[in-house]
């Protein structure tokens, strides 16, 4: 897991990743550990995966956007980028983009790639300048 998180300074910077979280079993940060099942959206709205890393990005003023790179139990990652929605005392999880079966190699690229489409939405309206978030101009 440590291992991620050095591989993936440069993307962390990039998107403004901050509030890192291992998510692991037992005495699995140091040593390798494997997913028993692939990360989806659980009944309640909400990310559900076991082995991972997931961390806050810079995302629209008001809104809470996080990025989860789950480590898969076919020794691929998926990556998703999900904006927190506080609904009724629950928090809920709206998927903006994701990918899957990333290969180690492309982590970086396919975490910059995300964020950036995210964005660059026209409803979102903001795109990546210097390490923050800046309103496009018309």
């Amino acid at each position: 897991m440590e291992q991620l998180r050095h591989g993936m300074v440069g993307a962390l910077d990039y998107v403004g990743g901050h509030e890192l979280f291992f998510k692991h079993p037992p005495g699995g940060r140091g040593h390798e550990c494997r997913s028993t099942f692939r990360s989806h959206l659980g009944e309640n709205g909400s990310l559900k995966y076991e082995v991972g890393l997931s961390f806050r990005v810079n995302g629209k003023a008001g809104e809470t956007w996080r990025m989860t790179i789950a480590y898969e139990p076919d020794d691929t990652y998926t990556v998703w980028l999900v904006r927190d929605l506080v609904c009724r005392q629950e928090t809920l999880s709206e998927v903006l983009a994701s990918m899957e079966q990333v290969n180690s190699d492309d982590l970086q690229h396919a975490v910059e790639s995300i964020f950036d489409k995210a964005v660059k939405t026209p409803e979102r309206n903001l795109v990546p300048r210097e390490g923050r978030l800046e309103s496009q101009l018309p």
